[in-house]
C-alpha cells in the first residue's frame, strides 16, 4: 500500500485530518515537483492522517506549531476545494525533514470519496447534498481547467 492510499483510507476510518497550526499560519512547504508559470513552486499545505504522525513532525521549521484536529467533512467540503481555487497543493503525513506526497486537492477529493464509497461511509455534508455532488464539482472544476 503507498502513502497516498494509507492516508486516504486513515482519515476515511477516523473521519480527522490533522493540521500543524502556528501564530504565522499552517505548516507549508514548497512543491519540489511542481511550479507556476514563472518558475515559482506551488505552495503544499501539510496534512496528516493520525495525531502520532503530526506530532512526529513538530520539529524544524515546525516546531513552534500546535496540532489541530480537522473533521473530515470540512477537510473535504472546504479545505480542498479552498485549496485548488488559491492553486496550492495537499501535502501527505510530511515528515520532519518537509518531506512527503505532494497531490493536487481535487484529486485527493476524488480518492476520498472513492475510499468513503468503498467503506460505505457516509458523512453529514454541509454544503453538498451528497458524496456524488461533491464528486460531480471536483470533476467539472478538473475538467475547466485541463481544457
Amino acid at each position: 500500500m503507498n502513502q497516498l492510499t494509507a492516508f486516504i483510507q486513515t482519515i476515511c476510518e477516523n473521519q480527522k485530518v490533522y493540521i500543524l497550526q502556528s501564530e504565522e499560519g499552517f505548516a507549508t512547504s514548497f512543491s519540489e515537483e511542481y511550479e507556476y508559470e514563472d518558475g515559482s513552486h506551488l505552495e503544499v499545505i501539510c496534512f496528516w492522517s493520525t495525531e502520532a504522525l503530526a506530532v512526529q513532525s513538530c520539529f524544524n521549521q515546525w516546531e513552534n506549531h500546535g496540532i489541530q484536529a480537522l473533521d473530515l467533512t470540512v477537510f473535504l467540503e472546504e479545505w480542498l476545494f479552498g485549496m485548488f481555487e488559491e492553486v496550492a497543493l495537499a501535502g501527505i503525513n510530511f515528515n520532519e525533514n518537509v518531506h512527503g506526497e505532494e497531490i493536487d486537492p481535487l484529486d485527493l477529493v476524488l480518492g476520498v470519496i472513492q475510499e468513503l464509497k468503498q467503506q460505505n461511509t457516509s458523512l453529514k455534508l454541509n454544503h453538498f447534498e451528497s458524496l456524488d455532488d461533491i464528486k460531480k464539482m471536483a470533476l467539472e472544476l478538473k475538467e475547466s481547467f485541463t481544457v
